[in-house]
């Protein structure tokens, strides 16, 4: 009950960011930031809990704004049937993808979603006649619900924060079910977990189903908010970062991926200044929060407030002796 209350009052906070912070530039950043949230809270899914890594995750993000993009711009469709039809596009390349692939572990699979986003690229640039290559997609149309059209970046602001909140709950009821927990327990031994009699490739399977979903979802948006698609954008660079954000965030924690997020995407813009050397200046932060923060920042949490105790408790039994002597 605290945490569906202190959830509450977080999202009635998020709703008056509009309204405080008026520069269109910040609103814009943030819908960015939510978007890339709704991807990494998906590859958490995969990665966090079910423990398999994938590296080629931006190539289904693309996959879903190309068919949002698609069924708007070349069949008129409404967003909300480009919306489904992003999820389910997904979703299926999920299955067809997940399944041969997903029987491989540790850093095989990891190569494998490398050559899944490499082809997917391939395709985008050379399917012209339906992606338009090189040139993208052009003119795709603000999304629209019950003919209220979302044409502005604070009403896509609103729009987006509603989905993003609905990702989250959903991915907490997924992480407190049993299914969330028959996940870990393929991250924690894969072996244990099959003597146990958990079909763990059904499981691996469904995560990364799941997850390709939310990147559907995300296409989706990323579609309809920037009106324009080019398959350069969603790379082997998209793939690793969102990996990152997960990483960095804590991974197999709800709000890891919102915590990553927000802390690289804030990097990224705070290090501008630097020009040549940003990424330079980024990478060193990353490393940081890696070597510092193993597991994460959500995830090191625990750790720091406990150092924080004994390091109070040691003063205290220190100054004890003192201040009863004087």
């Amino acid at each position: 009950m605290v945490m569906q209350m202190r959830s509450a009052l977080f999202l009635g906070l998020l709703c008056l960011f509009p309204v405080v912070f008026q520069n269109l530039y910040y609103i814009h950043l943030i819908n960015m930031a939510m978007i890339t949230m709704i991807v990494a809270m998906g590859l958490n899914v995969l990665v966090g809990y079910c423990g398999q890594i994938s590296i080629g995750h931006a190539a289904f993000w693309a996959v879903g704004a190309y068919a949002s993009g698609l069924a708007t711009t070349r069949f008129g469709m409404p967003f909300i049937v480009g919306l489904i039809a992003s999820i389910l596009t997904c979703a299926a390349l999920g299955y067809v993808v997940g399944r041969p692939t997903l029987r491989l572990r540790g850093a095989y699979l990891a190569i494998a979603s490398i050559g899944v986003g490499e082809i997917v690229q391939l395709v985008l640039l050379n399917w012209i006649p339906v992606t338009g290559g090189a040139l993208g997609m052009k003119s795709i149309p603000f999304p629209s619900l019950f003919g209220f059209e979302f044409d502005s970046s604070v009403r896509l602001y609103y729009l987006i924060l509603a989905v993003t909140a609905g990702i989250f709950a959903i991915t907490g009821r997924i992480a407190s079910s049993p299914l969330g927990r028959a996940f870990r327990a393929v991250k924690q031994n894969e072996v244990a977990a099959e003597v146990m009699g958990v079909d763990t490739a059904h499981l691996k399977l469904l995560a990364f189903v799941i997850s390709t979903a939310y990147a559907g979802v995300a296409g989706s948006l990323y579609a309809h908010m920037q009106g324009y698609l080019s398959p350069y954008g969603f790379g082997f660079r998209e793939s690793v970062s969102i990996l990152c954000m997960v990483l960095a965030g804590g991974m197999g924690h709800q709000a890891g991926p919102i915590v990553g997020v927000l802390l690289l995407m804030y990097a990224r813009e705070a290090f501008r200044p630097f020009q040549d050397y940003q990424l330079v200046v980024y990478g060193l932060l990353l490393i940081g929060v890696i070597v510092f923060m193993p597991k994460g920042v959500v995830g090191s949490i625990p750790d720091v407030v406990s150092h924080v105790r004994r390091w109070l408790g040691r003063r205290e039994s220190r100054a004890g002796p003192g201040a009863m002597s004087s």
